[in-house]
């Protein structure tokens, strides 16, 4: 799988969400998907821009931290 030329991948990993290491393999697993979906090789800032927003949307709906001990 190869990136557009719109992708900048320092930009995406520098960003203020406090993604852990997993988070950003995620978001990169979910990017490809998205670009396959549609039948593309090459995946673009638009599918990084859905990715995280799905992850993070993901990560703040799951278990609360509290829960179990």
């Amino acid at each position: 799988m190869n990136l557009a030329e719109d992708v900048d991948l320092e930009e995406f990993v520098t960003t203020k969400d406090d993604l852990s290491g997993a988070d950003i393999k995620a978001v990169c697993t979910e990017a490809g998907l998205l670009a396959l979906r549609e039948r593309r090789m090459r995946v673009t800032k638009a599918d990084f821009t859905s990715a995280r927003e799905k992850v993070l949307y993901r990560k703040n709906e799951g278990t609360p931290e509290g829960l179990y001990l």
